[in-house]
């Protein structure tokens, strides 16, 4: 099962990406992709996302099933912030 939610972009999306690889890259998280689209994975968690004008789409593909929902897009949030 997967699961979708946007976001508001704080800034541009070469700002946002460049503060989520530098998120990723302190807590063991693999993040590829560009300013546009990727794909996020660590911790059992994997997912993509798309920017789209001032607008952050993340899908999460994949997490622990005994993660709740909330935690993993609190903490998805909390990495492009």
């Amino acid at each position: 099962m997967s699961k979708s939610f946007e976001v508001p972009l704080r800034g541009t999306a070469d700002e946002v990406i460049a503060q989520a690889r530098e998120a990723a890259q302190q807590h063991g998280v693999l993040l590829t992709g560009d300013e546009r689209t990727g794909h996020f994975s660590g911790g059992g968690v994997e997912g993509v996302y798309a920017i789209t004008d001032d607008r952050l789409a993340i899908t999460i593909l994949k997490k622990p099933f005994i993660v709740p929902w909330t935690l993993i897009e609190s903490q998805i949030r909390n990495f492009f912030a």
